[in-house]
């Protein structure tokens, strides 16, 4: 889980250049409003078109090698982009970049779900989660130290090029990372899943100095392979899955672009400088990390639904009384609440949607809610947001962003079911095909 952690941290940072360099790219190209709209977009378009093949693919080849293959092409593109010389080039590779993110995104939630006791799943995703926002801080504060102390034509690329270290975080994916057990099970491959759980146990009756407790008997299930075919997510029963996660993912995750591309915008819009526009991002996304922690610790107390719905509702109200703030200091106070709650929300909703797809077709499932919600969170939506800010300014934007996470909240509060305590097949339950269930009787396994 550890190295999940630095996973999504290392990748963190590179979503966060887009809102960083913005500006600075901007002065130095004389940005049209069109084209900050397709800049701003630019890699959330390659995450969009990455993300859902990359989760067939983390199902059929498993997680592992998906996650290492993204981490080296991302970093690589990443580091590449410092060497553009034209805003043309940058935004292509930063699309491509994208594509290679959207193939990394989903498989830390996945690997945790697969990995994690099922009392601990959303408070591991939830820690996880919470070094994304630690690399979303990292890029503005970078930028706030950086861009305005170096020459234009040099600040940003050095963003750039800071991006591409996690070349060196793929070597210890490859080292030290095991494959998820649980797929390699799906997949039939019972000496592999043996070998890793072998592992996985010795080392946990190395720390704790004594032996495992037995295997609860009603947890004892068939281990017989099932593929699902793809197009099952869009079919009964999990057809209205699917379109409540879609909606829930789509609208939360909406509140989180707006902070993370348009903030420094935003804020500089509103009259206040470069330096502090950074200044103020770094603080507002900051704050999210104890939002995050928080959610950790009431998900497994609370539940999913109770966590995403509070926090959403929290966060919908301080954007839509956002918009309208006059004054350093009630911008501020806003835009933290506004970053604690609806940032804070995201490893509940990533707990939530992995939890509801079977292994066999779990990243699948996954890597199709994401793509969805990210094309409507940090495709579409972003792309009106410079105009909407151009023509009807920051109250419009900030009742937009608003306005779209309620309708999830509606949504989840409607459609979803509550998956806390619940095994991951128990949670996974009514798939396509029905799974045979192991027994136990007068001592023999049927």
């Amino acid at each position: 889980m550890g190295l999940l952690f630095l996973g999504w941290l290392v990748e963190s940072y590179d979503i966060g250049l887009t809102g960083s360099v913005l500006p600075s790219l901007t002065h130095q190209f004389a940005l049209s409003t069109s084209m900050k709209s397709f800049f701003a977009i630019a890699a959330n378009i390659g995450i969009v078109i990455g993300i859902v093949p990359a989760g067939r693919l983390a199902d059929h080849f498993g997680r592992r090698k998906v996650l290492i293959a993204g981490v080296c092409s991302y970093a690589i593109l990443t580091f590449a982009t410092g060497l553009a010389h034209g805003i043309d080039s940058i935004i292509v590779l930063r699309i491509a970049d994208g594509m290679a993110m959207g193939a990394v995104f989903p498989i830390p939630y996945i690997y945790a779900s697969e990995l994690c006791p099922r009392d601990s799943r959303g408070r591991y995703i939830g820690w996880a989660d919470s070094f994304l926002s630690l690399g979303y801080f990292l890029s503005p504060l970078l930028a706030f130290l950086l861009i305005p102390n170096v020459e234009d034509t040099n600040g940003w690329r050095i963003m750039f090029f800071v991006g591409g270290v996690p070349i060196l975080f793929a070597l210890l994916l490859w080292r030290f990372l095991p494959e998820s057990p649980r797929w390699l099970e799906s997949r039939g491959r019972w000496i592999e899943c043996e070998e890793v759980l072998a592992s996985i146990e010795s080392h946990a009756e190395r720390s704790t100095g004594r032996t495992l407790a037995p295997i609860p008997k009603e947890e004892l299930r068939s281990t017989t392979p099932v593929l699902h075919p793809l197009r099952s997510i869009f079919r009964p029963p999990l057809l209205r899955r699917s379109a409540t996660l879609w909606v829930t993912f789509g609208g939360t995750f909406f509140i989180f672009y707006s902070i993370q591309i348009f903030m420094p915008t935003v804020v500089t819009n509103m009259g206040y400088s470069l330096t502090s526009a950074f200044a103020f991002t770094s603080v507002i996304v900051g704050v999210s990390i104890p939002g995050k922690l928080l959610e950790s610790w009431v998900i497994e107390r609370w539940g999913r639904k109770p966590v995403i719905i509070t926090f959403t509702v929290v966060a919908a109200l301080a954007s839509l009384a956002f918009g309208f703030a006059r004054g350093a200091l009630p911008i501020l106070i806003l835009g933290c609440l506004m970053s604690f709650f609806g940032i804070g929300v995201d490893p509940a909703v990533k707990t939530y949607t992995s939890e509801s797809y079977p292994t066999e077709i779990r990243a699948w499932g996954v890597s199709t809610t994401e793509g969805f919600g990210r094309l409507i969170s940090g495709v579409v939506g972003p792309s009106f947001i410079p105009a909407v800010l151009s023509n009807l300014g920051v109250g419009a934007v900030y009742a937009l962003v608003g306005s779209v996470a309620l309708i999830a909240v509606v949504v989840v509060a409607l459609f979803g079911r509550e998956t806390r305590g619940l095994t991951l097949e128990q949670s996974a339950e009514n798939p396509v095909r029905p799974r045979p269930v192991a027994a136990i009787h007068n001592g023999e396994l049927t």
